[in-house]
């Protein structure tokens, strides 16, 4: 798969992604590789996902009220879903708005934490070696459902999870690893 140049923006996050990886115990390669193919590491991404709403949050009363465009989007440098946030709790403060994702901080500790909890799920669920890290990819892109590593091979998002495995290569490089 010929990936290109890594995108310019990489360089204004390369130790922020790497405080954050280490923090939540990734590797800074596998951050950026999410970055990029997330993002290409545009802080500001925005990208909503119609089909979410209509499928998950539409007849939800949690969400019925809000606004579909704010609450069914994924937000930042690793396009994290909102909904996601509000429902898991990943943030001390359930009542920052969804548009703190673009600040560079809080959505690669929020994503991070996010990756970090699916690679300890594909663990549990049996997965072994490469398997976990296909798995956690897996589901980071499109939910556990569809993606578990033992029940569902070949996995759902398993094209997504092997585009960024070959990202990771590359980023290890500029990681000197």
């Amino acid at each position: 798969m010929a990936l290109g140049p890594i995108p310019v923006g990489f360089r204004f996050y390369k130790d922020m992604i790497a405080t954050y990886a280490i923090k939540h115990g990734l590797t800074p390669p596998l951050v950026a590789a999410v970055c990029w193919k997330e993002s290409s590491f545009q802080a500001n991404a925005f990208r909503f996902e119609p089909n979410f709403w209509n499928r998950y949050l539409k007849l939800n009363p949690l969400y019925r009220d809000l606004n579909p465009l704010r609450v069914s989007s994924s937000y930042g440098l690793m396009q994290v879903m909102y909904a996601r946030v509000l429902e898991d709790k990943l943030t001390d403060n359930d009542a920052l708005p969804p548009e703190h994702l673009f600040v560079p901080e809080m959505g690669l500790d929020t994503g991070c934490g996010f990756l970090a909890e699916l690679m300890a799920w594909a663990r549990k669920a049996g997965a072994t070696g490469d398997l976990v890290l296909l798995a956690a990819l897996a589901a980071y892109n499109g939910g556990r459902g569809g993606n578990h590593p033992i029940k569902d091979v070949p996995l759902r998002n398993g094209v997504y999870a092997r585009d960024v495995g070959a990202r990771i290569t590359a980023m290890a490089k500029e990681y000197g690893v």
